[in-house]
Formats: C-alpha cells, structure tokens, sequence
C-alpha cells in the first residue's frame, strides 16, 4: 500500500477547507429541516377577527405574464376581512395590455376595495412616465401606490406571483407578534419586513388552459425520453429555462434562503412578496442623512433622503428607485436603520413559468444577470457563493476529508457519497415543496395537482434537470463575475460604486 505524502501546507490548507465545509452544511441543513418542519404543509393560522389590522396590497404591473389572471386574484382571495383589504394595481402605460383584466377581476370582486393607478404623462417612445424617480421601473410604478395607499401595512406583491390565502393573516401576525415560521422572538431586533419564499413551477398551459398568458404551446412532452433526434434535442433546449428556474428556486435557493433568515446575520430578501408598514420604511430613511452605513454613504443619496422625507409619507419608496435591487436596499434600511430583522411565515409565493418558450439562454441570462447585482451589493456573499454549489462544496470537502483524516489528497468515493447524499436531500426537499404547493386551498387549475407536471415526473427525470442546474452554477457564476453591463427589462444598465444604478 502506497501512502501519499501530505505537505504542511496542504494539512493547513486541508483543515480550511474542512472547516469551511462544515460551515456550509450547517447553514444548507438549518435551511433543509426547516422546511422540511415548516414548510411541508399549510402553516396554521388563527380564525380572522374584525379586529385585524387593514392592509394595503400594491402590485406593478407591466404586460402580460403567464396566468396573470390566477396570480393577480390570488389578493382578492386572501383569508381576511373583505373590509380591511385595500387592493392598488400599478400601470405605468394607459395602454397596458393588463388593464383589461384587472377591470374584470375589480368586477368580479366588488366587496374589496381595489382601483387600477396609471402614472400621467406616459410617453410612448421612451415607455416611461412623468412619475420617474430614477432607473428603475418598478420602483417608479409603484410609488404612487405608496402615496394612495389608505392604511399603514403594505404588501408588496409581485404580478407574477400566485399567493395562497393564507400569506396575509399569517404575515400580519408575524409583523405584529414578531414571529418566524411561526416562532415567538426574542432578542432586541424586531421583525419589520415579512417575506415569503420564492418558488416558481414550470407549467403546460395546453394542460391547465390558460387563457391570458402569451405561450407558444408545443405537443412534445418536455420530460419525454422518446426525442433522440437533433431537432427534438434543439426544441428541448428551448423549454429548459423554466425547469431550470424551478429547479434553483425549489432546490439550491429556498434552502440558502429560508436558513440564512433563521440566522438573521443580514438581511437576504427577494422583493417577489414583502409585508412591511409604510411608517417603518419613512423613519429609516429619514435616519439616513444620520448614519454611517456604507449602504447610503453618498451625498446624493442623503440629500434625497431628507427631501423625500420633508415630502411627507409615502415618499421614502422613492429614494429606492436608482437601485437595481431595490429589494435588498430596502431590507438593508430598515435592518440598520431601525435595527430590525426579518421574518418568514412558512408559506411561499409560486410564480408560473411558460414550459414551452423559455430557452436555457434565457435562465442563464437571468441568472448572471441579478447575480452581477448581488456582486455590488453584498460581494463577499457573491464570492462565496460557488462553495454553496453541490460540486465545488464536494471538491474541497472531499479535498479536506481526504488530507486530515486518510493522509491523502483527494478520495473519489468520498467525494461520490457527498454528491449522493446532496441528490438526495435536494430530491426530498423539491417534492416536500411541490407536494405542498398541489395541497393549497383554493388553488387555480394550473396549480391542481393532475396539472403539475413534475409531480408525474420520474426520478431520472428529476436528476436530468438537477444535474444540468448543477453543473452550470460555476459557468454561470464566472461569466457574471468577468461582466459589468446589467440587461434588465431590455434596457442596459451599470451599476456604480455607491451602488445605484445607471442607465447606459
């Protein structure tokens, strides 16, 4: 038996990566239990009373998206009291080919009180209003939402998101009793913004029949192992982004997302659904001008800070609009400003994603896209983050197993059980999601159970997708790096040193 000699630096660098190895475990299994504990079915809720506290639901809305309908009655079928749901649909273009549809959803549900606000002054060639606060569309939509809105609690709900009707009641009390996924707080940071995990589902709408989305619908099953042809192979590829964004957000995402909330070391908030109160957001940024947080160090952004805070409530969104992730920066305020936390509820939002027209282009795209964001906001996390992947977590925790405890450099079998265990409990989680995703009450058609294509999915199926998503997190991850332009909204946009945004 041949034994290896071991260097002292590859024992000390050995020891590192181990060590880092198990730091990353522990925050991927602190995620995996706990969805596996709270987010395996309906969270439990207590019956509404006539004491609970009004809302406001915002949602921009730009366009048509995949069963638009369905996602934007979700608001109106909210477990709450009819009388304290105000319902607000921002549009930017007096044209919007959503309009339509939200005026027959206010029809259809006269009990709640909801109205449709178009921004003034729309300009058709540069396809943005008057009411621009910076470059960022969404923020600038919404901003007259936060001006209209009636009550102090804002939720801030995507267009393209399917909610159950659950979110509300149990964000409300989470906001209110300061709970996440249901557990009393303690410690001196407060729950100030609620969120929900982001999920997304890859659907068929020749299956569900969905009537207001835009899909090109094509008869080839997308999970069918029958295609050998390279033209079948070419039409595949173009139908992968969708599973490979479910595949992220069911798999890698909710476990790094839902444990790094439990850990409440900084804020990691995605902005598809956010429950906050508009009071919070104006008294952390009238505390800008005061602080030293690196986050809003600039002398435009403090004076902008003191004049929307002299503008009176409801102005502090705008301030957010020069950034890309307005998402973030908002948490990031509130956290430091206020010295808050953020709370989860055990329910996720479900964003439909067209199975027949979405290419791996497309989700590479997106991907490098909003992780080149993440790189000027939070670049330590963006540069970690391969070592979050299954394959570069497997190398150098096998490296480090093999080097400390068997004298060698790298142990094949070692690194093929870390990789097994990872299919495994990624498998489990996926299906513990979806499985909880078929049981909500008062789903649409597309989210039934007969009509959830990867619930009829087999296993090798399942791994196809897994290994695909798998092994492009590097090659995403490094082409993100090496770039500097943002394309979002088919617009190019740079993001400077102090953060914000600039439109190129």
């Amino acid at each position: 038996m041949v034994v290896e000699s071991i260097s002292g630096f590859q024992q000390v660098a050995g020891a590192i990566a181990l060590a880092w190895y198990a730091v990353i475990l522990t925050v991927a299994y602190n995620g995996f239990f706990e969805i596996l504990k709270k987010f395996s079915h309906a969270p439990s809720y207590k019956p509404v009373s006539d004491a609970q506290e009004p809302v406001t639901i915002i949602r921009p809305i730009k366009g048509i998206d995949p069963e638009l309908s369905t996602c934007l009655e979700s608001g109106f079928c909210q477990a709450y009291p009819r009388d304290k749901i105000q319902y607000l649909f921002c549009v930017d273009d007096p044209h919007d080919e959503s309009i339509p549809v939200i005026r027959q959803l206010i029809e259809q549900y006269p009990d709640i009180d909801a109205e449709i606000l178009i921004s003034g002054g729309f300009d058709e060639n540069t396809g943005s209003s008057q009411e621009h606060y910076g470059p960022n569309p969404k923020v600038n939509n919404m901003a007259k939402g936060f001006l209209k809105a009636k009550h102090d609690i804002l939720w801030l709900l995507d267009s393209n998101v399917w909610a159950p009707p659950d979110v509300l009641v149990n964000s409300v009390r989470a906001l209110n009793e300061n709970r996440n996924n249901g557990r009393l707080l303690v410690g001196d940071r407060k729950v100030k913004l609620v969120h929900h995990a982001p999920l997304a589902l890859s659907i068929n709408p020749s299956a569900v029949g969905g009537s207001d989305s835009e899909f090109h619908v094509s008869p080839v099953n997308s999970y069918s192992p029958g295609a050998s042809s390279k033209a079948s192979r070419g039409r595949f590829l173009k139908k992968y982004g969708a599973k490979l964004d479910e595949m992220f957000l069911l798999t890698s995402h909710s476990k790094f997302y839902v444990s790094l909330n439990n850990l409440a070391i900084a804020p990691c908030v995605n902005g598809k659904s956010n429950l906050y109160r508009r009071s919070d957001l104006d008294a952390a940024v009238a505390k800008i001008p005061s602080s030293t947080s690196h986050f809003f160090s600039s002398s435009s952004v403090n004076y902008d800070a003191r004049q929307y805070s002299l503008a009176g409530p409801g102005n502090s969104l705008k301030l957010f609009a020069r950034y890309i992730g307005e998402d973030n920066m908002i948490a990031i305020c509130l956290w430091e400003n206020l010295r808050s936390r953020t709370g989860m509820t055990g329910n996720f939002v479900v964003q439909p994603l067209s199975g027949s027209d979405n290419s791996v282009n497309d989700y590479i795209t997106r991907r490098v896209r909003w992780l080149r964001v993440r790189k000027y906001m939070v670049l330590l996390a963006t540069l970690i983050e391969p070592t979050t992947e299954s394959i570069v977590c497997g190398l150098y925790g096998t490296f480090g197993f093999s080097t400390i405890f068997f004298k060698k450099c790298f142990i094949w079998k070692i690194f093929f059980l870390h990789m097994l265990i990872w299919v495994i409990t990624d498998y489990k989680q996926y299906y513990t999601l979806v499985t909880n995703i078929a049981r909500s009450k008062y789903s649409p058609n597309w989210l039934k159970e007969e009509n959830i294509p990867s619930l009829s999915r087999p296993f090798f199926a399942w791994f196809y997708f897994w290994i695909i998503r798998e092994a492009l997190a590097l090659p995403i991850w490094i082409i993100a790096m090496c770039g500097h332009e943002i394309e979002w909204r088919g617009r190019p946009f740079k993001i400077k040193k102090d953060l914000t945004a600039a439109e190129l």
